[in-house]
């Protein structure tokens, strides 16, 4: 096959842009009533709305602190309901101490 000439290519790209011009042209004219615009496929997100009320960060809490008694208490035996006839003896540190664990 015969290569097209520079000149000739340059005619022909000529000739399919004026073609174009002038369809662009009456489509926007509204003179070709079988060109409908489609609508865009791509959904458009709106921003989320504004908050009527301010948002704040709460500060976490803090861990409970477990109800450990100093280490100079001497240890004592305390009375408890044993829920088994072999359960060991409770003991606890101090006088503050819970009735049921």
């Amino acid at each position: 096959m015969a290569k097209e000439s520079r000149e000739a290519k340059g005619a022909r790209k000529a000739a399919a842009k004026a073609a174009a011009r002038a369809r662009a042209a009456r489509i926007t004219a509204g003179e070709i009533p079988e060109y409908l615009r489609q609508p865009s496929t791509v959904t458009r997100q709106l921003p989320p709305p504004k908050p009527q009320h301010k948002v704040v960060q709460v500060r976490p809490e803090r861990p409970a602190k477990a109800l450990i008694p100093p280490t100079d208490t001497e240890l004592r035996p305390r009375d408890r309901e044993q829920y088994a006839d072999n359960a060991p003896p409770v003991w606890a540190r101090g006088e503050r101490h819970a009735q049921d664990d």
